[in-house]
């Protein structure tokens, strides 16, 4: 009878072990393919912002005069890519034919990024209106974009 309980005690001991050591393999595994799957989601982005970037620079060697009118089309698809980049969050965003206004949710530090990349990558841009809201968590804020060149 003592040796069956010993042989069950080990076995169900074993059996721990042996799920626990699964779990952290499972747990390794989860890890590297987050951080895989984040590594292919920054690389698709990069990779739409090279595209936006080579099909306006492709459209204005075309015609010139249309430059001005599809510049802030494309850029805004490069902006909205960029969101990501920036940890915010897209909340609404509205177009016109000269104008952007985004909704946005983030942290400071962060918002303050994406302003400063939209004063120096997009010159062609200028902050018209910029709104911040201050909530529990985190920062909701408001941008007027006008292209100037219009």
């Amino acid at each position: 009878m003592n040796r069956k309980k010993l042989v069950i005690i080990s076995a169900v001991f074993l059996l721990g072990l042996l799920l626990f050591m699964q779990f952290g393999k499972s747990r390794e595994q989860l890890a590297v393919r987050r951080n895989l799957e984040s590594k292919i989601e920054a690389q698709q982005k990069q990779i739409l912002i090279l595209e936006n970037k080579y099909t306006s620079a492709e459209s204005s060697e075309k015609t010139p005069a249309r430059e001005q009118k599809y510049n802030l089309k494309d850029s805004t698809a490069q902006i909205l890519a960029e969101l990501k980049l920036y940890d915010l969050e897209l909340i609404d965003f509205s177009s016109g034919e000269n104008e952007l206004n985004l909704n946005l949710q983030g942290e400071f530090k962060s918002i303050l990024s994406f302003i400063y990349y939209l004063e120096t990558e997009l010159k062609f841009l200028e902050i018209a209106e910029f709104k911040i809201k201050d909530d529990s968590r985190k920062l909701f804020f408001f941008v007027k974009l006008k292209n100037e060149l219009i």
